[in-house]
């Protein structure tokens, strides 16, 4: 409801949020058929589980690490990634995670085992594992794009200011990167978003909360 009725700015950060809610959903819904016990039987042992938990421990996970990163790396190193490079790199890891491991609910609902490393080749499952293959390196491709785009923008990246993303909280009214003893004073927090409400005193929290 927050991103549906809000001024959504899909940066990078953004993106990888969007990209964490959207797989660790699908790691949810599956993981929601595998509690459903006839389903599980007919699925235990197959590459559907080994999807099931790379969703949500990569897909989920990785997600929102990324996003994390992108948001602080201004505050960290005082400069900006390249949001160019982090787009081609949040859509080759959409793509690569979802051929990768997507692949694999098709494997395991056709009853292929995990934890076999071989099998014989005319039970409609190499084309599949091909498609798995190639989606594997796309995400690594994506994870090689990320280390240039970090090695570029410490290098070269445009100066962050202080606060690049117009935000709410008092970190970012801090230097970045931020100094021992950020503030002279400590600030008085009379809101839920007081560093928005310091930029914009007529429309500040406190003023119109009708609480």
């Amino acid at each position: 409801a927050t991103i549906a009725l809000g001024k959504v700015s899909l940066k990078v950060p953004m993106l990888f949020a969007c990209g964490f809610i959207a797989m660790f959903l699908i790691g949810g819904l599956d993981g929601a058929a595998l509690a459903v016990v006839p389903f599980d039987y007919q699925v235990t042992d197959t590459y559907f589980v080994v999807s099931h938990l790379h969703y949500v421990l990569f897909g989920g996970t990785v997600f929102g690490i990324f996003a994390g990163f992108y948001y602080w790396f201004p505050k960290m190193s005082g400069k900006l990634m390249n949001e160019r490079l982090g787009q081609i790199q949040f859509w080759l890891m959409l793509i690569g995670i979802n051929l990768t491991f997507f692949s694999m609910h098709i494997l395991g609902l056709l009853g292929m085992p995990r934890r076999v490393y071989t099998y014989p080749d005319n039970l409609g499952w190499n084309e599949i594992n091909l498609l798995q293959t190639v989606g594997a390196f796309i995400l690594g491709t994506a994870i090689m794009v990320f280390f240039w785009n970090l090695i570029v923008s410490l290098r070269s990246g445009q100066p962050a200011g202080d606060d690049p993303w117009d935000a709410y909280t008092l970190e970012w009214d801090t230097s970045s990167p931020p100094v021992h003893y950020n503030f002279l004073t400590i600030p008085t927090v009379r809101s839920r978003r007081p560093f928005y409400d310091m930029k914009n005193p007529d429309i500040a929290d406190w003023k119109t909360a009708t609480h």
